[in-house]
């Protein structure tokens, strides 16, 4: 008969998946080994679930364990998530503001806006935190955000979404390139090149695509991978061209050519807030540094050429 289970054998079960053994799950709950094993199982008979198996000598998880471990995790997580929400709280004394966006306007964006608005505001707790589109929504959905920054598409019901700018993509080349001297690198230039694109669902890729047919070339690209940065840094190091957001590129400037690409392929960066909750006043005045500083950015041809 099936009983109902304790945190205690939870925890035990999901040390000894991240550590690999019991001995490391020990050490990791600052217990004694034996304390895991029984945990572990006690854990398999009140499930009723043969949760690992010994091979050659070691604990191996059983399909049943790792399925359990995917829901483990995820509840974990949330605790997680409610342990940073209790250390914002802790040091929001004088004002907090949290902020969502992706890896490429972490690096390429957010920077200079921050150094901006901690300057006006030094004494406010900022928490900034990085990761893919879905993941920035669904934490935003769970209030763990003031407000998330993307250039990726957002659900408009959920959100008061907003386009803040659109700059267009640009041509990252490695230094050498044949198309070193033009001003401006037309897509029609690039049918014999070794392209690099994110993955086939990017919004991006997916105008790349649109351009690509449009002008009778090849879709097929040379290397595909998650991140704009990545692309940046394959390209910087001679293996293929790349076209990317302009933010990014603008951090690789020294390491690589940045060229306008044509025809022109729009990269809007969306914002979106809590449509239930208004913004706070501290939210109000990091927006408002926001866009002065996506309106002072002018990308040219020369700039970007000045930049190699």
């Amino acid at each position: 008969m099936t009983r109902p289970l304790n945190f205690q054998q939870i925890q035990a079960f999901r040390a000894v998946m991240q550590m690999g053994t019991t001995t490391g799950a020990a050490a990791a709950l600052n217990t004694t080994q034996p304390s895991i094993s029984r945990r572990l199982a006690e854990l398999q008979s009140s499930s009723g679930l043969t949760l690992f198996e010994m091979h050659h000598g070691r604990l191996r998880p059983t399909s049943e364990g790792k399925l359990l471990y995917k829901t483990v995790q995820q509840h974990f997580n949330g605790l997680e998530n409610i342990e940073s929400v209790v250390s914002i709280l802790r040091k929001s004394g004088t004002g907090a503001l949290r902020i969502g966006c992706t890896p490429t306007l972490g690096i390429g964006l957010l920077p200079e806006v921050i150094r901006e608005f901690r300057s006006s505001f030094p004494q406010t707790y900022l928490n900034v935190q990085t990761a893919g589109t879905p993941q920035l929504t669904d934490l935003l959905r769970q209030d763990l955000f003031d407000l998330i920054l993307t250039t990726g598409k957002l659900d408009e019901l959920d959100f008061e979404t907003e386009i803040v700018k659109t700059l267009p993509a640009v041509c990252v080349l490695p230094f050498g390139h044949r198309l070193e001297k033009e001003s401006a690198v037309h897509v029609q230039s690039l049918r014999d090149e070794s392209l690099l694109s994110l993955g086939e669902m990017d919004d991006l890729t997916i105008a790349i695509r649109a351009v690509l047919d449009a002008h009778d070339m090849s879709a097929d690209f040379a290397i595909q991978t998650t991140s704009s940065i990545t692309i940046c840094a394959l390209v910087s190091a001679g293996n293929g061209v790349g076209i990317v957001n302009p933010y990014v590129a603008s951090t690789f400037a020294g390491q690589l050519l940045v060229k306008p690409l044509e025809p022109a392929i729009d990269v809007p960066v969306r914002m979106a807030m809590p449509a239930h909750t208004a913004p706070s006043l501290l939210a109000r005045h990091f927006i408002e540094i926001l866009r002065s500083h996506l309106d002072a950015i002018r990308l040219s041809s020369t700039k970007a050429a000045g930049a190699a």
